[in-house]
């Protein structure tokens, strides 16, 4: 069987649009957090891709060409953005790195105008989705990202799109659009093929992703519905711990930042109940509330994680805190009527280690959390720079080697 231009064009569309009306749909029925609504415009972006490459297919001119490079470039670019805002970065930059990369694939075929033909502009959005997809990879080997082993899969998606991309951009500059090699492996139909392959899996790893931030976000939702639990948002506790770094780093005082994670949280709602599920949330954030210091930032991920903040530690006021505040944790389980008692994972970080960076300070301690919840127990274990670099390198670097203290 022979697939022309336009049949493969209009496959490829009717994928996408399945495939992202379905993801955008749950995405409003849910009310997803940030990350999700940004995967959520790549999905958009990808709609209209397809849809300006069909219209060009059909005999558009190369106004849908224009459109439909910087709309590929959008739907990559937005998935990197995704990826930064699920790891807690900042993504203004970012915003306007994808902006420049959309205004480039769009001039380069405006610049060749009505004579520039089907391939005008292509070397240009080839290089723009090589960086962002790389940015991409680069994202996932990060933060909350590298510590969830479905994000392997989407790196190798976006890793897939730099390398396929970069070949389509040497082979075309090399060869030519008409040369076999280069009809055979990188023209559109088999381009084609990859995307459908690259979109249908990046769908189904992001709602992964994304459904597992928000697994309990219900139960922590009903917890505050009283309005006297005051633990923050994730943007806002992050917004309130950035201005209170700020202001230490310039007396000189130091922040402590521990991190508490419960992954057993949705296993227990599944095994005995929304409503057991709920009050060991609820004792878990009321034990924390109770335990920690009056002026002390608590905040959560709407997921199953808490993190709180205080000044004036030093790493041996540190652990002493958290060891208290995992002993009051523990206490506060186990009086939870027909549930067991979960894994809970606390590790802290100190301005000392780690500098007055939030996104450092947290992704450090989040890191020593994780391992103190493969421990079995409730277990404190204290963040530590790498050993290769002086504390104050270790600011701009959030990797991290841990130690015990129970």
């Amino acid at each position: 069987m022979t697939l022309d231009l336009f049949s493969v064009s209009v496959m490829t569309a009717a994928v996408v649009v399945i495939v992202g009306v379905i993801y955008i749909s749950e995405t409003l029925i849910r009310r997803d957090e940030v990350s999700g609504r940004h995967w959520s415009i790549a999905f958009l972006a990808g709609i209209l891709t397809t849809i300006a490459y069909a219209m060009w297919a059909a005999g558009a001119g190369w106004v849908a060409i224009a459109a439909g490079n910087a709309a590929f470039v959008a739907a990559t670019g937005f998935i990197w953005i995704g990826c930064r805002s699920y790891n807690g970065n900042r993504t203004l930059w970012a915003y306007l790195t994808v902006g420049a990369g959309m205004a480039i694939a769009f001039v380069a075929v405006a610049a060749a105008g009505p004579d520039g033909g089907d391939w005008a502009g292509v070397v240009w959005m080839y290089a723009v989705l090589t960086v962002l997809a790389s940015l991409g990879v680069w994202e996932t080997a990060r933060g909350r990202l590298a510590r969830t082993r479905t994000t392997i899969a989407l790196a190798v998606v976006l890793a897939v799109e730099a390398v396929y991309t970069a070949a389509r951009a040497i082979v075309f500059l090399i060869l030519g659009p008409d040369d076999p090699v280069f009809q055979t492996w990188f023209a559109t139909i088999p381009a084609s093929f990859v995307t459908i392959a690259l979109v249908i899996t990046a769908a189904i790893v992001t709602s992964i992703l994304r459904a597992g931030r928000a697994g309990m976000r219900g139960y922590t939702n009903l917890v505050a519905a009283d309005g006297t639990d005051r633990i923050l948002t994730e943007p806002q506790f992050r917004a309130t711990v950035t201005d209170v770094l700020e202001r230490a780093a310039e007396k000189g005082i130091g922040i402590g930042l521990v991190a508490m994670r419960i992954d057993d949280l949705p296993f227990i709602a599944k095994a005995f109940g929304n409503e057991v599920g709920r009050q060991v949330a609820v004792a878990a954030r009321d034990a924390v509330r109770r335990t920690v210091e009056p002026l002390a930032v608590i905040g959560d991920d709407g997921a199953t994680l808490l993190w709180v903040c205080d000044t004036t530690w030093d790493a041996a006021e540190a652990r002493r805190q958290a060891s208290r505040l995992a002993t009051a944790v523990f206490e506060a389980l186990r009086n939870v009527p027909d549930a067991v008692v979960p894994v809970v994972g606390i590790g802290v970080a100190v301005t000392d280690d780690f500098g007055y960076q939030t996104s450092e300070l947290i992704d450090a301690a989040e890191a020593a959390s994780a391992r103190s919840a493969k421990t079995g127990d409730i277990s404190v274990l204290m963040a530590e720079p790498s050993r290769s670099r002086p504390p104050a390198a270790a600011a701009s670097d959030p990797t991290a080697s841990t130690r015990s203290e129970n």
